[in-house]
């Protein structure tokens, strides 16, 4: 396991890592931002989406989450037409069975952001998944544990004490939901009928998969999971089909839009 995180030089920068940009076979590459530190370049950002995308971006009844759309979907648009070597104003998406978007022709996507902390990972083909959060004090932890998780992970999480149990909690919840995000199923995919790793020393893992499942998403030795802490206060979870892969990590910064 490899976890190269690099600050990205400022577009057009002589010491620009163009490699970067090409995708090699094993390796999901995960860009993470924070949007707030690219708040100057919404104009620019906004000249690269869709008509669909303007409009949903507009529905938002607040300016901060329609801004947050407008940063979040222009920097995918960014990364991809560096990635394919193509104009970002130009790439138009595929919405499958489930609402995930995908670029015909490749590469495998993802994103998840938390707040202003941004995660998008992408790999040259593959079913993937990401998922982000912050880290916070959860008030509800236990309920939600008890209404949706695995009898596996409330048992893991109980045995956590107090004081790493909010931690836990999240390891669990970024790693579900991005299992969910690769497997490509639906988010409508039941957060019981499959156990992760909860415990915060222990490697992140899929432990149990309803037989239920797996005619559609296969058994736990399919699957590889990945945890990162890039951006402060904040998890990031990483799954992706088969094994035998690398994650490599770069962090965005303002002079990447250029």
């Amino acid at each position: 396991m490899h976890d190269g995180t690099i600050e990205m030089p400022e577009a057009g920068s002589a010491n620009g890592l163009a490699g970067d940009y090409v995708l090699k076979p094993g390796v999901v590459r995960v860009w993470f931002a924070d949007l707030t530190a690219l708040s100057a370049q919404k104009a620019a950002m906004r000249a690269l989406l869709s008509a669909d995308e303007l409009e949903r971006a507009d529905r938002f009844l607040m300016e901060r989450l329609t801004d947050r759309f407008i940063l979040r979907r222009g920097l995918l648009r960014l990364l991809l037409g560096r990635c394919t070597g193509r104009d970002p104003a130009a790439l138009v998406f595929d919405y499958g069975t489930h609402g995930k978007p995908a670029l015909p022709g490749g590469p495998a996507f993802n994103l998840s952001d938390s707040e202003d902390s941004l995660a998008i990972a992408v790999a040259a083909e593959g079913r993937i998944g990401v998922d982000i959060e912050r880290l916070r004090p959860i008030d509800s932890a236990d309920g939600i544990a008890d209404r949706f998780f695995h009898a596996t992970e409330r048992a893991a999480l109980q045995r956590l004490g107090p004081e790493r149990r909010d931690e836990g909690f999240l390891l669990a919840w970024t790693r579900k939901e991005a299992f969910i995000k690769a497997a490509g199923v639906g988010l409508s995919m039941p957060l019981d009928r499959f156990a992760v790793e909860v415990t915060p020393d222990a490697p992140p893992a899929l432990l149990e998969i309803g037989e239920d499942l797996c005619g559609d998403v296969g058994v736990p030795a399919d699957w590889s999971l990945f945890d990162r802490r890039v951006l402060p206060g904040t998890v990031a979870a990483i799954a992706a089909h088969g094994t035998g892969w690398t994650v490599e990590t770069r962090v965005v910064g303002a002079g990447f839009v250029g």
